[in-house]
């Protein structure tokens, strides 16, 4: 179909007009500057005069908001953008479809989430669909989630907001595939479509996926009173308050819970988890087996691979169709060496071995075939005196036997490493 979008270089509306081409929909994207030159573009801005609908378009999206409003003059303009955009919808007798957010209410505190809300009812009065989606994250750090990972990067601690309030996070991917599940579908007329994780998380909790998933770092977990937060808006003024972030912050204390089962059950969209949503490549499969990687071409080099290495590790077991990782114990990740308890034919000959047996093979083709492995297979070290070598030898063979003796006592744990792992990997 032929689409419109506004707003379509924003956080969503670059992964939604992607999506869409890929898919075969012609995208026309409505932006104040020029979008890839992959899209039709049609010059367009909130504050101007709205852009004539091009001949045979079925579908406008109206993604394009003032995220910057602070004062209900602004909110009329957007308010006068929305109706305008409505009625250039009806003249080309296309549907529409507006992206409003969990924050949409006529008592909400903010102006952001009563501008929405005054939108979405001229929106459902003209038959048209109103998506709200909640928290949204993954992707490019922009937005509101641009804006939590970045403080998350920069600071030690992790503001734990006391009362907690909940989030009802959606990847900006799943989203996408939400409105376009909608576009494509002819039956959702004058109707609320409430999009995001069906139970909700602290909004601790989810700053803490984005430190330990994304940013993969430690961060010190805080108690922070919302009465202090809100003496600190005061103390800042309006203005600064949000430029530092803080009413975006507030816009979350004060979100109301929505109901999204029934809305993902009718577009049929499944939600990645939120650990593999945080991924920047947004699947956390593909994450588990560069991980995999890194411990298995670890253990066989003796050394950090370099990450060409993990990566062509995880092609080459895609290519195969194994997308999932079997090591996911914490100790393995941690002390790679660990996994020479499991390298003897103890463990390797069994059913529950024979996987890991490939993939060491795997590894290893893959290792000696580089110029990190030929130094440690090869031995392209500088030549060594006749003493410097003895002794060499003489290490070599008391780590040798050292690690034969650890194997053996060893061994009666060395199997629940792989039981763990997969026990996880089933769960």
């Amino acid at each position: 179909m032929k689409l419109l979008i506004t707003g379509a270089t924003g956080y969503i509306g670059q992964r939604l007009s992607a999506l869409a081409a890929a898919g075969g929909h012609e995208v026309v994207c409505a932006t104040r500057q020029p979008c890839p030159a992959t899209y039709a573009w049609l010059p367009y801005d909130l504050r101007g005069p709205a852009p004539e609908c091009p001949a045979g378009t079925q579908v406008l999206i109206h993604l394009a908001a003032d995220t910057s409003t602070s004062a209900d003059a602004g909110a009329d303009d957007e308010i006068k953008a929305a109706q305008a955009l409505i009625r250039c919808a009806q003249q080309a007798s296309a549907r529409f479809i507006f992206i409003s957010s969990q924050t949409a209410e006529a008592t909400a505190p903010g102006v952001y989430g009563r501008t929405k809300w005054r939108i979405e009812q001229h929106v459902l009065a003209a038959g048209g669909s109103v998506i709200r989606p909640g928290q949204v994250y993954g992707g490019p750090e922009r937005g509101l989630f641009g804006l939590l990972s970045g403080l998350v990067r920069r600071s030690p601690f992790i503001p734990i907001l006391m009362p907690a309030p909940g989030v009802q996070p959606i990847h900006v991917d799943d989203l996408a595939a939400s409105i376009l599940a909608v576009v494509e579908r002819n039956d959702i007329h004058a109707e609320i479509l409430n999009l995001g994780a069906v139970q909700p998380i602290a909004f601790g909790h989810f700053l803490m996926s984005i430190a330990t998933h994304r940013v993969r770092a430690t961060r010190l977990p805080v108690p922070l009173p919302v009465a202090l937060l809100r003496l600190l808006r005061v103390s800042l003024g309006q203005s600064l308050s949000a430029k530092l972030g803080l009413e975006r912050i507030f816009s979350l204390i004060h979100l109301p819970p929505m109901d999204s089962e029934h809305s993902l059950q009718k577009l049929g969209i499944p939600l990645r988890p939120l650990a593999h949503g945080m991924h920047r490549s947004g699947h956390g499969q593909r994450r588990g087996l560069l991980q995999e990687a890194a411990v298995l071409l670890h253990y066989l080099l003796k050394r950090p691979p370099q990450r060409s290495l993990v990566s062509r590790y995880a092609r080459a077991l895609e290519r195969a169709g194994k997308t999932r990782s079997i090591i996911h114990s914490r100790l393995l990740m941690r002390w790679p060496i660990l996994l020479a308890l499991l390298d003897n034919p103890g463990v390797l000959h069994q059913p529950d071995g024979q996987e890991l047996a490939w993939r060491l093979q795997i590894a290893l083709g893959i290792a000696e075939a580089s110029p990190q492995g030929a130094q440690v297979f090869l031995g392209t070290q500088q030549p060594r005196s006749l003493i410097a070598t003895l002794v060499a030898l003489g290490l070599t063979s008391a780590k040798a036997l050292a690690w034969k003796i650890a194997e053996l006592l060893g061994r009666p744990f060395a199997r629940q490493l792989l039981l763990g792992s997969e026990a996880h990997r089933e769960a």
